[in-house]
């Protein structure tokens, strides 16, 4: 099972017991769990340093127009890979008198994208009266293949190994399975600070909308 964010070693050199296909937990078990806290991480935060692919992500009309540009639509995501016809990518325009979705990505003449910025401005519509839900837009974006995202920041990887490390912790129904130190340790005292730690980086990553 892949994961990105962390692996299984991060894992148990984190909590500092093997991990491995027979351990309890085995490597499966953990990789689960980080395929979980991943999604819960990027879900959060609103961004992600993985491929993501959002379809379908509805649009109106602004009444706005930049010179040179178009009409603008801000997408839910920035740092978007390049659209992509053969990836599925979309950006489909509704057509009221017929009733369908026109794509017209790759007709270059009709569009120009900002992919740092997740936005796309389209040509042509500055006098259009059908604003509402006009547009649906299917694209990726984070990820491997990114520039800007190429690299997990330290502070994501610390958060999801916590993330995963405390969901191990609280389903370890068989404590003398999993080694947990000396009688000293207040276990509860040692997750609420792994939480402290998971929100300040949620905060300080989160990704800020504005609603129109």
């Amino acid at each position: 099972m892949v994961t990105t964010y962390c692996s299984t070693g991060d894992i148990a050199d984190f909590l500092r017991i093997p991990i491995t296909a027979t351990t309890t937990p085995n490597k499966l078990q953990v990789e689960k769990l980080i395929n979980r806290k991943e999604d819960e991480l990027d879900r959060r935060m609103g961004h992600a340093w993985r491929s993501k692919k959002i379809t379908r992500e509805l649009h109106d009309l602004p009444l706005l127009y930049t010179f040179g540009w178009g009409t603008p639509l801000f997408l839910a995501h920035r740092n978007l890979y390049d659209f992509d016809a053969a990836e599925g990518d979309k950006i489909e325009i509704w057509q009221g008198a017929s009733s369908i979705w026109e794509n017209i990505l790759g007709n270059s003449e009709w569009y120009d994208a900002n992919y740092e910025r997740g936005t796309v401005h389209l040509r042509g519509f500055i006098f259009s009266i059908l604003r509402k839900n006009r547009v649906r837009v299917t694209y990726r974006y984070g990820g491997e293949s990114y520039g800007g995202d190429t690299t997990i920041p330290g502070d994501i990887e610390d958060c999801v190994v916590k993330m995963t490390a405390i969901e191990i912790v609280n389903t370890s129904f068989r404590m003398d399975r999993l080694p947990m130190g000396g009688s000293g340790i207040d276990l509860q005292s040692v997750k609420a600070k792994w939480e402290t730690d998971i929100e300040k980086c949620i905060d300080n990553r989160r990704e800020v909308y504005i609603i129109p």
